[in-house]
């Protein structure tokens, strides 16, 4: 029987796990952390009774990722929540802009000029939503989806190839009306990456997230993130494989030129034919003995770019937040930036090594949409913002720039606040060593840090020059965000160079 072993218990460690395991493959997944799920955990981290996701959250591409569908985790008891308002951008007068599941209402809160835009827009991108997707979360090259995504964009197909290369701020003015609110608005979705609305490529990320939202709203799961990882988790035991908590793997062994199996801290040697790793570049070469990979392939990984840093503050909260606009007070996130301008000076100070003053900040109000995140009357809120990694201000004053830019757009929020939780980007690394830095996104989204070149030609198929070594997670195509794609491809290439065959999804569940 081949014997594997998956370094890291996040969802794509876990995909990968479910696959093998349902092959009949002898899996063992070791994780260092003492829970698995890595980046889709949750906990009460401020009172009890307060369920936090602790990194991710709202989950559009989980629904709209083939890899994750297919496992019907919904046989597992994972149950979506979909805020139909998908979220709100304030400004600092009480108005707001919101995406609404509902494209008449998405396009009402826009306003005429730049509401005639986006309906313009989405009169040609919702009906191949789902083969653009399926293109975007498919391994490389994705030969089938493109045909029908070409199909469908016709004559549209250069204008939106010229929009999405470019920034999501002159994406944002050329298709809403030159509305700098609007553009402000979709500029703020591609913040989620951590790239500068000005930055090429950065119009993809934000439209395509705003797309997700027309199309299928951002939901989340019913009790936090981490029952998502727990299906996980049982699917995979129940096919027979074992996850190991409390097992930090230090060094990947080779022996007669491919994988032999890892060293864990502490010496203790485990074999295998296998190994699949989802640790970020870095990390990952870092186990790795001189001269196991090629030594280009080698450079790329010791050289690899991280993005910005999460740096994220956890509420407990005693009554729901008191947003001037009406919107926010609705919606399952809220993007607290303000205008375009000050949206642009955040994602510039933070890439320059500055915090900001007036952090641009993703908010999250999941309790208001599942009750089981706090006590009755009571509620959660999950707010993070893009700063340097290794700056040198004090946790205590990020967290009140943080605190005080949500009371800007809110006023009378402080008095609400029961306790918080501070998670800044040190703390992040030491929980787990792959979000290096605190960047929950694998790497920096740069076009040359994209594709094929995420994070180099020879893992585009998620196999290694190293016989016997599989990558999976951020680092690799197609990055960040929960959709399995690359534990799914490094499970099934795997499978396929055994020459084991590979498990299908049932008909129905697919």
């Amino acid at each position: 029987m081949t014997r594997a072993l998956v370094i890291g218990s996040g969802h794509n460690g876990l995909v990968a796990a479910v696959h093998l395991a349902e092959a009949g493959v002898d899996v063992t997944v070791l994780e260092a952390a003492g829970r698995p799920g890595g980046a889709t955990r949750s906990a009460q981290v401020t009172r009890p009774g307060f369920v936090h996701d602790l990194h991710a959250a709202f989950l559009p591409m989980a629904v709209a990722s083939r890899a994750m569908r297919e496992l019907a985790l919904e046989r597992d008891g994972v149950e979506w929540v979909v805020p139909p308002v998908v979220v709100a951008h304030p400004f600092e007068d009480g108005r707001a802009i919101a995406l609404h599941r509902d494209l008449d209402a998405t396009v009402a809160s826009l306003g005429p000029r730049a509401g005639a835009g986006w309906r313009s827009a989405m009169g040609e991108l919702l009906p191949v939503a789902d083969a653009l997707v399926a293109t975007i979360l498919s391994p490389l090259p994705p030969v089938r989806p493109v045909p029908r995504l070409l199909r469908g964009l016709g004559g549209a197909t250069l204008d939106w190839g010229r929009r999405f290369v470019g920034s999501v701020q002159s994406l944002g003015l050329e298709l809403l009306g030159g509305d700098a609110r609007a553009a402000a608005w979709l500029a703020a979705c591609a913040q989620h990456t951590g790239l500068p609305p000005t930055a090429a490529g950065s119009g993809a990320f934000g439209m395509v997230l705003a797309l997700a939202g027309q199309r299928h709203g951002w939901p989340l799961v019913r009790g936090g993130t981490g029952e998502l990882a727990a299906a996980l988790v049982r699917r995979a035991e129940r096919a027979g494989a074992r996850v190991r908590c409390e097992a930090r793997v230090t060094e990947v062994v080779v022996r007669g030129g491919r994988v032999g199996g890892v060293r864990l801290a502490g010496g203790e040697e485990l074999p295998a034919d296998a190994v699949v790793s989802t640790l970020t570049a870095r990390p990952l070469a870092a186990l790795l003995p001189d001269g196991a990979l090629p030594p280009r392939v080698a450079r790329r990984l010791r050289a690899w770019r991280h993005g910005t840093a999460a740096f994220k503050v956890d509420y407990a909260l005693a009554g729901p937040v008191p947003w001037a606009a009406a919107e926010a007070r609705e919606a399952g996130v809220v993007h607290v930036a303000g205008e375009l301008p000050a949206l642009t000076a955040a994602a510039q100070d933070g890439e320059r090594g500055v915090v900001p003053e007036r952090p641009a900040l993703v908010v999250g109000q999941q309790s208001l949409h599942d009750p089981t995140r706090a006590p009755a009357g009571r509620h959660t809120l999950y707010a993070y913002a893009h700063v340097p990694r290794g700056h040198d201000l004090p946790d205590d004053e990020v967290a009140g720039r943080i605190e005080a830019q949500i009371e800007r757009f809110a006023p009378g929020f402080s008095p609400l606040v029961l306790a918080r939780a501070v998670r800044p980007p040190h703390v992040t690394e030491a929980e787990d060593p792959s979000l290096a830095g605190g960047d929950l996104g694998g790497g920096s989204y740069e076009l040359d840090q994209q594709l094929v070149l995420r994070p180099h030609p020879a893992l585009a198929r998620y196999r290694t020059p190293l016989r016997g070594l599989y990558v999976a997670g951020a680092s690799v195509h197609p990055g960040g965000a929960v959709h399995g794609v690359s534990g799914r491809g490094a499970a099934r290439a795997l499978l396929s160079d055994r020459r084991l065959r590979p498990w299908r999804a049932p008909r129905r569940a697919a």
